[in-house]
């Protein structure tokens, strides 16, 4: 009787959708007969097709774009909930990697494709990489999409930018095996702390033969660029040695004095107030922690910028923003560990980093000790506060926030609908073992069936009570740091967005070419010589009371106080230009704005 209630709900489910308009892309993955689950280690053989129009029917998916892949399931211990996540990697006729664009985005030849099940508002990920964009840094970028997998529909999906090296991603220089010495050795490379698993079956063992190598306290290291394979003994020697340069300012009683020498102060700020704003407790822990070494550089006339340790870009935050029901992370008023705290008190009054390393040890994972001393020094907490008033008082406005969270809400209203039909775990807790009610075709017996304590969800009744959950708490926080950090947001924002306009949507179509070995109706490739330059191109710097100003664009360059006054204002040419801090801006709390956008430091 179950399988045939199954099989109804699958047909009604089926002939729904085939009748239906979608107002999102579609996507649709052909496994050829063979099982696609946690248990498939390397990528399956597949096809995908791609409906992208302003409105799409599933009818018409004889008419989509066809592309051949690799398919796998990508994740720890969330590759065992029932609405996996994938990782695709696209190939040409001959079994290569090959580049393509998606729903808009520059080309790539991986991508990652996630599936929001215990994040029930649906918009976690797409959102915590909007507000890290935001600060003008790089960030993945992301599209929703509805994906169907060997003719069934798995709801609703987010086509997520993996993290690699290339002009639109973490644009650092390209590495040679020839950059061996000087200061073509010293950039760029891009790395992860993290502890990474191999799955197989149910559990999930400490594979340490994935890490490139580990750090002289014995952190994981994995290499994201170059690769294990083609990284030269030289460039592998020089990043280790550097970082156990910056571990070493630590030990042996050491303050840390020196750290600025190594580390991307701003960036460092930027991360870290987006990890405490999210909640994002796993890079504290020395996981899914990313961070990149652009290349030392000597202008023309001699001047030397070294290329420091950058942190970000961010990743996972499917159980952020007050939605992770792990007891640790809660304030407990009883002696029941196995309790579970209200999510009405999910943000605890207090540092995640605070509290998170209070557990030195948990897990048996160490904190990264340079991370913890930086957090603690008083000039770095200086920066910190200054950071957090120049970004609330414009791109992390509440009002700025509001107006983006507004366009995910109806964007996806209809989408939602769709979505909670084929998963229906409103209204009760979610875990990453719940049972699929329509199991993957070809995967039937595989499924794992388990007790797994819910991770995630407010449990709200409706997708609306989920979405305005997100944005409630998400306000909350950011209240509470205001306190700690001293600020007070202003009535209306000073701006509303980084001066890069191609951080969110990147007009890549400008700088590729067609290749005349590849069809004509093919998505054409990046000229490979674009990956070298440099990101941004839109900045600024101090240096004592001069103003240096780069940018690619010319215009209207002020500074404007954090009440939106305008201390200073003039226009600038393309390129470099040296000017003078006025007297009624030293001293005080600005925001530099090129043509009415926030410049980067």
């Amino acid at each position: 009787m179950l399988k045939k209630l199954i099989y109804v709900m699958a047909f009604g489910l089926l002939a729904d959708a085939f009748a239906q308009t979608y107002d999102l892309p579609i996507m649709f993955i052909d496994t050829k007969q063979k099982c696609l689950d946690y248990n498939v280690t390397k990528k399956l053989p597949a096809t995908i097709k791609v409906l992208d129009a302003k409105t799409n029917n599933v009818a018409d998916s004889s008419k989509a774009t066809q592309y051949n892949i690799g398919i796998k399931v990508r994740g720890k211990s969330s590759a065992t909930q029932p609405k996996s996540n994938y990782t695709i990697e696209f190939y040409d006729s001959t079994g290569k990697d090959m580049n393509v664009g998606l729903l808009g985005l520059p080309p790539s030849d991986d991508w990652a494709l996630l599936g929001p099940y215990v994040d029930k508002s649906m918009v976690r990920n797409s959102f915590g990489h909007w507000l890290f964009r935001q600060t003008g840094r790089y960030s993945p970028r992301t599209k929703h999409f509805d994906l169907y997998i060997n003719g069934a529909y798995r709801g609703v999906y987010v086509l997520t930018e993996r993290i690699k090296r290339g002009k639109y991603r973490v644009n650092v220089s390209e590495l040679q095996k020839t950059d061996t010495e000087g200061e073509n050795l010293t950039g760029g490379y891009i790395w992860e702390f993290d502890k990474k698993w191999s799955r197989t079956g149910a559990g999930e063992p400490i594979d340490n033969t994935i890490r490139d190598f580990k750090t002289s306290d014995g952190h994981n290291i994995v290499l994201i660029y170059p690769r294990k394979k083609k990284i030269t003994n030289e460039q592998k020697e020089y990043i280790q040695n550097y970082l156990g340069e910056l571990d070493s300012l630590y030990k042996g009683g050491k303050s840390g004095s020196g750290y600025e020498k190594y580390v991307d102060i701003v960036s460092a700020a930027d991360y870290l107030l987006h990890l405490e704003l999210t909640t994002n407790a796993d890079p504290y822990f020395a996981y899914n922690f990313f961070m990149y070494k652009p290349k030392d550089e000597t202008d023309k006339q001699g001047n030397k910028t070294a290329g420091k340790i950058t942190l970000g870009p961010p990743w996972g935050f499917e159980i952020t923003l007050c939605n992770n029901t792990h007891p640790e992370n809660y304030e407990i008023n009883n002696n029941d560990s196995t309790s579970l705290p209200t999510l009405e008190n999910c943000f605890v009054e207090g540092w995640q980093i605070d509290r998170t390393y209070k557990n030195i040890g948990l897990g048996g994972v160490q904190p990264i000790r340079w991370l913890w001393g930086m957090w603690k020094d008083s000039v770095f907490q200086t920066e910190m506060k200054k950071r957090w008033a120049e970004l609330r008082s414009g791109v992390w406005h509440t009002k700025t926030m509001d107006a983006y969270l507004d366009s995910m809400k109806a964007h996806l209203k209809d989408a939602a609908e769709r979505n909670f039909k084929r998963w229906p775990n409103l209204g009760k807790g979610s875990s990453f073992y719940d049972e699929d009610p329509l199991p993957i075709k070809y995967c039937r017996e595989s499924q794992i069936l388990g007790t797994g304590v819910p991770i995630g969800g407010f449990n709200a009744d409706t997708w609306d009570g989920e979405f305005e959950h997100l944005r409630k708490k998400t306000k909350e926080r950011m209240a509470w740091m205001d306190e700690q950090l001293g600020f007070k947001e202003p009535a209306n924002p000073v701006v509303t967005a980084p001066v890069d306009p191609e951080i969110h949507e990147p007009h890549w179509q400008k700088d590729t070419i067609p290749d005349d070995t590849i069809p004509d109706d093919t998505v054409p490739l990046i000229r490979l010589k674009e990956f070298g330059r440099l990101s941004p191109t839109n900045f600024f710097d101090i240096n004592g009371n001069n103003i240096e100003v780069q940018t690619s664009l010319g215009g209207t360059f002020a500074l404007i106080d954090l009440n939106g006054v305008v201390l200073y204002k003039t226009r600038i040419k393309k390129g470099l230009t040296i000017l003078k801090i006025p007297a009624n801006a030293r001293n005080k709390a600005w925001i530099a704005t090129l043509n009415g956008k926030m410049m980067n430091r």
